[in-house]
């Protein structure tokens, strides 16, 4: 395998014990085509580690115990949703931060690595995501679920890597399913990243994560006041979506060979479980904390429908963010999405299967 394909493995920043834990829990069954994905991994475990000790004894009391600026705002949404787009377009604003690339993808050493291993992150990465030419860079808005798969070994992800054993119950969708134990390591995790995402900007922080689509009690309970965006999409295009996600994103992570079938349910059952969650827990959600959108309206009128999230949340200097969004938004005007033609299984397949959702949301059922 090519280092740019070795480059999408979904969690390279794992150190060397969180890299042995998911390795036993899913007793070594790494299959002998991926030897060459397993090497890689134990290389930047290795390096990852070493980073670590030199962060701790460099930044260490630095950043413990460094609180928040403003509750974070977290945009949730299930996957091929716009999380991206939205992500992209609130960075645009100078009052917040989001997680990069780099600090997700390293989230053990990034304070104390990325003012000099970032221009060295540019040079072996790709220029743009391969499921949908989306940018990217070491200082690009991107998911904290890498991260926190990373530090705690919790997350749906683990099933990418490990599609047949399914990681023993640990790729979870809602850690919160877990014994008291593991969900206690989620947490600290979700804040030691926080900490360290706060020391290195001072702003607050814009998360996304398609699994925090289903955890809104458990977010609720570590940052009380948070504030919501909640994007949602066509449902037939979402489906066919997460396919090409698992085919052409997903597939250089696995360790074991999925079955395609297995993937198929995977998708279907993920997107049941987190709008199941969501819907039970939306109540929770402090009143002026959530704000809905549709993509097809942020694609459509993007300045309305950012100015709405704005309004709704009442976030500050809507005119001094447009300025810098409208920008970013020419920059993407030849942007071609994917393009997908349902077959009549796939059609009837997520009618029945996520038919609720299209009746909440108002999305026709053809």
């Amino acid at each position: 395998m090519v280092l740019k394909e070795l480059f999408w493995q979904s969690i390279p920043g794992m150190d060397l014990k969180t890299l042995w834990r998911i390795l036993w829990r899913n007793r070594f069954q790494v299959e002998l085509r991926y030897w060459d994905r397993l090497l890689y991994l134990f290389v930047m475990a290795g390096l990852n580690s070493v980073l670590a000790s030199f962060e701790r004894r460099c930044n260490g009391r630095k950043f413990k115990g460094v609180k928040v600026v403003a509750p974070p705002i977290f945009i949730i949404g299930c996957w091929r949703s716009g999380t991206t787009h939205l992500h992209n377009l609130l960075s645009c604003d100078e009052n917040f931060t989001t997680p990069t690339y780099y600090q997700v993808m390293f989230p053990h050493h990034f304070v104390y690595s990325q003012p000099w291993a970032m221009a060295i992150f540019n040079y072996f990465s790709p220029d743009k995501r391969p499921m949908d030419n989306v940018a990217i860079g070491a200082k690009a808005p991107h998911e904290d679920e890498f991260a926190l798969a990373a530090l705690s070994t919790v997350s749906p992800y683990m099933q990418v890597l490990f599609p047949f054993t399914g990681d023993n119950g640990f790729g979870v969708l809602d850690p919160g399913s877990l014994e008291k134990e593991a969900l206690e390591k989620w947490q600290a995790a979700f804040l030691h990243f926080v900490e360290k995402l706060t020391f290195s900007k001072g702003k607050r922080i814009v998360f996304k994560s398609p699994p925090h689509l289903g955890r809104v009690r458990l977010l609720l309970e570590l940052f009380p006041d948070a504030k919501f965006i909640h994007i949602h999409r066509n449902p037939y295009e979402v489906y066919l979506s997460m396919k090409h996600l698992w085919r052409q994103g997903f597939s250089f992570s696995h360790l074991q060979t999925p079955d395609p079938e297995a993937v198929d349910e995977i998708i279907l059952s993920w997107y049941t479980e987190l709008y199941t969650q969501f819907e039970r827990d939306r109540g929770l959600i402090p009143a002026g904390n959530l704000c809905e959108i549709r993509y097809a309206d942020l694609v459509g009128n993007p300045r309305d429908e950012l100015a709405k999230i704005y309004a709704s949340l009442s976030l500050p200097g809507f005119e001094k963010f447009w300025e810098r969004a409208a920008p970013y938004l020419e920059s993407q005007k030849n942007y071609r999405k994917n393009t997908y033609t349902p077959d009549p299984a796939a059609v009837d397949k997520v009618r029945r299967r996520w038919g609720p959702t299209f009746a909440r949301y108002g999305y026709e059922i053809n």
